[in-house]
């Protein structure tokens, strides 16, 4: 299992991925380009609840934001360079428009409980585009596909690597870091999904303000090394280090969130999972919805990863090591002492939302196989105890089943965003030309 998902994540993964974002970026760019304008209203406005699609874009982002953002760069210098990060950032223009058009379509194929309250995502929109007894069949290979990662991608690796950076800087246990995550996770998913939302609309906007800042500070202190370091990511983006290293910069560029070189794309966009955030946005148009994906994938990785990138390069330089410990001494070194414990903080906080996020998206794949909230508590007390035995968990097993699941649900999704397209056009049309 983990050699046939290595397989399917190294250069065909990456390069599946290009071409169909490229694809989607030659089909909807000229709408965008023609209508700058409209695009920005349409973000001021969200299509309807302004309010509501903020709400969805937060917490997409506490599942694609995450400790690899902190550390997961690390890794991809280390391998290649600076100039691993110039692929990473082309990677992510192109991720843009898949993004936008898988969250188009969770909107267009969503559904509503008894209640009136919004459902949707991939599984939804894979069995109505595929239709028939093949897309019931998928839809469901998906959702369970989506559950497994809530428990390995969304909580027992997360924990890992909090309990790295919080033990490394103040010397607290392992196992108590992750009890103590596990904990506040229960308090807050046990309390219902409404908690959750509000805790992650205010936490994940304060997590990335509070780290842009604190970069943005140290580039300027730094301002004398800014130019060499934006040297080294051009020339060497050229080099064949730098060409081996962008490849893994752009096939584990989810480790950017999870802080370790492994994984699709950080910001998740054409793996499927984001859309369940964003089918719950109350958009008056779908494509409308789908702008706030391009915000998500900007947020994620032009803004966090670049400035992560840059303060390594300006601090410890490319020929220092990677992961969690190396982002936060890159802090240290640029703002003094002060600086590590915050950044340690801020993992553990990074985790923690996005632990409540990907619970999130277990329960709505869980309601949509079951029809009902039947097993929701149960999914939850299982997510917080993976949580728990995450950060003592050395889960190399785990990553290679867990590569697998991300391999397979993000060639479904980009199959089935393929056979819609012709839909993904007619709703941009519908608002850009409106």
């Amino acid at each position: 299992m983990k050699y046939l998902g290595q397989a399917l994540l190294g250069a065909g993964m990456p390069l599946l991925l290009l071409i169909t974002g490229l694809y989607f970026a030659l089909v909807l760019g000229k709408y965008m380009l023609r209508a700058p304008r409209k695009c920005f209203s349409a973000l001021h406005r969200g299509g309807g609840e302004r309010g509501s699609s903020a709400r969805a874009l937060a917490v997409a982002l506490a599942g694609t934001l995450g400790v690899g953002n902190i550390a997961g760069v690390a890794a991809a210098i280390a391998a290649g360079g600076a100039g691993a990060v110039f692929w990473m950032l082309l990677a992510a223009f192109v991720a843009m428009p898949l993004k936008y058009a898988e969250i188009t379509l969770s909107q267009v194929y969503r559904s509503y409980d008894a209640e009136g309250r919004p459902h949707g995502g991939a599984p939804y929109y894979i069995k109505a585009v595929l239709g028939g007894r093949l897309g019931w069949i998928m839809s469901v290979l998906f959702a369970l596909l989506l559950v497994f990662c809530t428990l390995t991608l969304g909580s027992l690796l997360q924990s890992r690597a909090a309990a790295e950076a919080v033990s490394g800087v103040f010397g607290v246990p392992e196992a108590a870091v992750g009890t103590v995550l596990a904990l506040l996770a229960a308090l807050v998913l046990l309390s219902g999904s409404e908690l959750a939302e509000r805790v992650l609309s205010v936490l994940v906007p304060f997590l990335c303000v509070g780290f842009t800042v604190a970069a943005v500070a140290l580039l300027i202190l730094r301002r004398a090394a800014l130019p060499a370091a934006f040297a080294a990511i051009w020339q060497g983006a050229f080099t064949p280090k730098a060409g081996v290293g962008g490849v893994l910069g752009i096939c584990t560029s989810r480790a950017l969130r999870l802080g370790v070189a492994r994984g699709l794309v950080s910001n998740e966009a054409g793996c499927g999972t984001a859309p369940t955030a964003h089918a719950a946005a109350n958009a008056k148009i779908p494509a409308a919805q789908g702008l706030w994906g391009i915000l998500e994938v900007f947020v994620d990785t032009v803004l966090l990863c670049t400035l992560t990138a840059l303060v390594i390069l300006v601090t410890a330089g490319e020929n220092a090591g990677a992961g969690v410990m190396l982002a936060i001494s890159a802090f240290g070194a640029g703002l003094g002492p002060c600086l590590p414990p915050l950044i340690a903080l801020s993992v553990f906080l990074f985790a923690f939302a996005t632990v409540l996020c990907w619970t999130h998206y277990g329960i709505e794949a869980l309601a949509y196989l079951t029809g009902s909230a039947r097993g929701k508590r149960l999914l939850i007390l299982a997510a917080c105890l993976t949580t728990a035995l995450g950060a003592v968990t050395a889960p190399t097993l785990v990553w290679g089943a867990t590569d697998l699941v991300l391999a397979l649900m993000t060639l479904l999704n980009l199959a089935v965003l393929l056979v819609a397209h012709p839909t993904i056009l007619s709703e941009t049309r519908r608002l850009f030309l409106s």
